[in-house]
């Protein structure tokens, strides 16, 4: 008996599965690891940078003096839920700064608690959480009020930190914006040439990925979708201009798992292709060198993706983009 020809629905479903595979590779284990890990690193010398250790201690100053202000505040109903879950996350911080300071040879150092507030937060939004109880928009203000400080010790940090401080500060501001402070962003300048190329190979699928979720549902769920893919699509034109030539031609389609009838579906592909995105950023940070305007806008990006993935309800981490050993 001749071999019957497979049908174009079963190429598409084996088609579908390779390329469904490579559209969530980001999340499935190949993102970087925070620098402490039971593997050893192939340089001992660069994965104990010194340099990086005031970074570090300044980082872990900021996250106890956030810890200390979100303590003060009393949330009722669903902020309530959310002061826990931020707490959580930045616990986890604390601990993970600890390990990597600790194998460094060096301490945390912060003073007694709360000592940190005084030195770690700056500004008029910052003076707000000084004493007594306040309210959650004043806890994400005064990390708001953080900014420049972190996009300077990430501009200032090695290869062996800069991804972990770019993602820590992420979430940061991801959570300021949740509290209700979010940060005005100027436009993007970077990243440029080749260097957004990475970032630009993770937006394109993504938009394509919404688009169709979004166009196979309807009512609130479809309102999820296109509340990220604006955003993403306005994300993506930028990034297109500032690779320039680099850029490659984007293909007329993407391969997804079919059918996606289901509500269930199409939330995670949704999610699958959003939490692509902070992996490929952290993965050229040290492509921004010691610009300031460029480590701002890849911090942009990092804290963008971040909100994204919380619109369509993914679990917060500690550094997002990046795996805990």
């Amino acid at each position: 008996m001749p071999p019957v020809d497979p049908s174009r629905r079963t190429l598409l479903r084996l088609g579908a599965g390779v390329a469904t595979a490579g559209l969530l590779a980001g999340c499935s284990g190949e993102r970087l690891r925070t620098p402490w890990s039971p593997d050893p690193s192939p340089d001992p010398e660069d994965a104990r940078a010194a340099p990086d250790i005031p970074l570090l201690q300044d980082a872990r100053a900021r996250v106890t003096a956030y810890r200390e202000a979100l303590a003060r505040a009393r949330p009722s109903g669903s902020r309530r839920r959310l002061a826990r879950d931020l707490e959580e996350v930045w616990q986890t911080q604390v601990e993970r700064l600890d390990l990597v300071l600790a194998s460094l040879g060096a301490d945390a150092g912060v003073a007694a608690p709360g000592d940190a507030g005084a030195s770690s937060t700056t500004g008029g939004d910052a003076a707000a959480t000084s004493a007594g109880p306040v309210e959650l928009l004043e806890v994400g203000r005064a990390v708001r009020a953080d900014l420049s400080a972190m996009v300077e010790g990430i501009a200032a940090a090695t290869s062996s930190h800069r991804p972990m401080l770019l993602s820590l500060a992420a979430q940061h501001l991801a959570g300021a914006g949740r509290l209700g402070a979010a940060t005005d962003w100027p436009p993007l300048v970077g990243p440029v040439g080749t260097a957004a190329v990475p970032v630009l190979a993770s937006t394109r699928p993504a938009v394509f990925a919404l688009e169709v979720v979004a166009a196979r549902s309807g009512g609130a769920e479809r309102e999820r979708y296109e509340d990220v893919l604006s955003p993403l699509r306005s994300v993506t034109r930028s990034l297109t201009t500032l690779a320039g030539d680099a850029a490659p031609v984007p293909p007329l389609g993407y391969d997804l798992p079919e059918p996606l009838s289901d509500g269930d579906e199409r939330l995670d592909l949704a999610r699958a292709v959003v939490q692509d995105v902070a992996p490929a950023v952290l993965a050229v940070a040290d492509r921004a060198g010691a610009d300031i305007e460029q480590v701002g806008s890849y911090l942009r990006l990092a804290v963008q993706a971040r909100l994204w993935a919380d619109r369509l309800g993914v679990t917060d981490s500690a550094f997002p983009g990046m795996s805990l050993p």
